[in-house]
């Protein structure tokens, strides 16, 4: 049974002492179509709107898929550019190998308040909003309080969840980088002297991050799916640029110091971000800790491609082996 199957409508609520928690309703508003509707590969398990408080008065609008007794709860944290609700067949396919799964929306992002493409501090993401991640599912119907915690990014989500796994190793069962943008890619020399410029007067405003969306998937429907979505956009800060760009170069260098199960999955052919960076991270992190996997012929967005299915197989079992572990 999923949360919104025997939640009714409203709200919930739970707060620390902090003022920080998570609100819940199941999503009937136009405000989140049925995430089914956003990802050609999506699954019938339907998502409870969650809202993040982080301080008084700035919250972020996620989701929450639950699992009837669930082993884990597998926190997801979205790439540039997109939102949470672009998980949702991937959410499907952890809950029904029994994980709840929670994603939120990034600041700048999706639903999310703020200039778009921005992200106003990384290292505060990091350590005060991704924990909170690990509440989302408390009070929704069916969920335990306790559950081993697994983190998964995707794309520059893969690098925050990287960081996260070096950061704060105790606080994580494992973690899981799709795609990680772990190897740097120069931007054109304009684009590098309008950030650099712009880092000073104008920290927070976009400009086109110059991604290949084409690149994306194999799938045309995806692509389609995603030049529509309204909450997909293209733009990246002069402040995220430079932030993402340290947090990559710290990902990199303190490799040899992960302390928890770390999978890597990525496409041979993704023209978004060159699978030799996963490959040259594994290679230094100790290798009874780091797996990767590649995938011949799969794009960027491994979930989204055609062949998804052999992906979420990987992913699976490999989950299955930690837990028993």
């Amino acid at each position: 049974m999923s949360c919104c199957a025997s939640a009714r409508w409203g709200t919930s609520s739970i707060s620390s002492s902090s003022g920080t928690g998570a609100t819940h309703r199941c999503a009937r508003s136009d405000r989140d179509r049925p995430a089914d509707q956003m990802n050609p590969a999506s699954g019938p398990v339907p998502a409870s709107n969650i809202e993040i408080r982080f301080e008084r008065g700035t919250s972020m609008p996620g989701r929450a898929w639950c699992a009837s007794d669930p082993r884990a709860l597998i926190a997801i944290v979205h790439g540039l550019g997109e939102h949470s609700g672009r998980y949702a067949a991937l959410a499907g396919d952890l809950v029904r190998a029994r994980f709840t799964v929670v994603a939120l929306d990034l600041p700048g992002h999706g639903e999310a308040r703020g200039p778009r493409g921005d992200i106003p501090s990384w290292t505060r993401v990091r350590d005060q909003i991704v924990p909170l991640l690990f509440t989302a599912s408390r009070g929704l119907p069916g969920q335990p309080l306790k559950l081993p915690h697994v983190l998964l990014g995707h794309g520059m989500g893969g690098v925050m969840a990287l960081d996260y796994a070096l950061a704060h190793p105790r606080e994580i069962l494992a973690v899981v980088a799709v795609a990680p943008s772990l190897m740097s890619v120069r931007p054109k020399s304009w684009k590098l002297a309008l950030a650099m410029v712009g880092r000073v007067v104008a920290p927070s405003a976009g400009f086109p991050h110059g991604i290949d969306e084409g690149g994306m998937s194999r799938d045309p429907e995806v692509l389609a799916l995603r030049k529509s979505d309204r909450r997909v956009h293209g733009r990246i800060s002069p402040r995220l640029l430079f932030a993402f760009e340290e947090a990559r170069r710290r990902v990199m260098r303190e490799a040899r110091q992960l302390k928890v199960p770390a999978l890597l999955l990525h496409g041979a052919a993704d023209r978004v971000v060159d699978p030799h960076g996963s490959l040259e991270f594994c290679g230094a992190a100790p290798h009874d800790l780091c797996r990767l996997l590649t995938y011949r012929d799969a794009s960027h967005e491994i979930y989204n491609d055609p062949g998804r299915e052999q992906a979420v197989r990987d992913l699976v079992g490999w989950l299955d082996a930690v837990l028993v572990v």
